[in-house]
């Protein structure tokens, strides 16, 4: 199994009780919201990776959902074009970070829309999901990236569920948990 060198987070924003969200469970509480993430934080302060954090941003209430906005692959960084409306310009905020890490970045272009929450890695394929955040000419630009450096990708179509890894998650040996549409 590889082994994780780095790791970004990004401090919640105070606007993120504004955030997008499918579930009808109420606004988050803001306190309890950070007291969780720094406890992410010293999760991963525990597994000897390098962390970097950045700081929050508080025109994007979704920004510290950094996976979204970046699609981070061994051989590139695709930094993404969101199809949410809310999301719109937090994506290029994340170049100046991924040039401390990779060497090749590449950008998802408009009319091409993708959330990387839609994106799941298998080896050197990668499933991409069709959904609300993530159209056609989105994923095709991303096929077209990951065939530059030797990737491949397919798309799956999603009926319900916000992301493609909000039902579906590969755990490494040839083993995936599912949930939602895909049971």
């Amino acid at each position: 199994m590889r082994k994780f060198e780095h790791v970004v987070c990004r401090t919640p924003c105070s606007q993120i009780v504004n955030g997008i969200t499918s579930a009808n469970l109420g606004k988050p509480i803001y306190k309890e919201l950070l007291d969780q993430h720094n406890s992410y934080i010293r999760a991963l302060q525990t597994c000897e990776v390098d962390i970097t954090i950045l700081p929050s941003l508080e025109d994007y209430p979704d920004s510290v959902f950094v996976e979204d906005v970046t699609l981070c692959t061994p051989k590139c960084a695709i930094v993404t074009l969101p199809g949410a409306d809310s999301r719109c310009g937090e994506a290029s905020l994340m170049t100046p970070v991924l040039r401390r890490f990779y060497e090749h970045i590449e950008c998802i272009q408009a009319p091409g829309t993708l959330d990387a929450g839609d994106v799941m890695m298998v080896g050197d394929h990668y499933y991409i999901g069709a959904s609300t955040r993530t159209n056609a000419e989105g994923a095709a630009q991303l096929i077209a990236i990951l065939n530059k450096y030797g990737m491949t990708g397919s798309v799956v179509k999603l009926e319900k569920g916000l992301h493609l890894k909000t039902g579906l998650t590969y755990l490494e040996n040839n083993n995936l948990l599912a949930a939602g549409e895909f049971i």
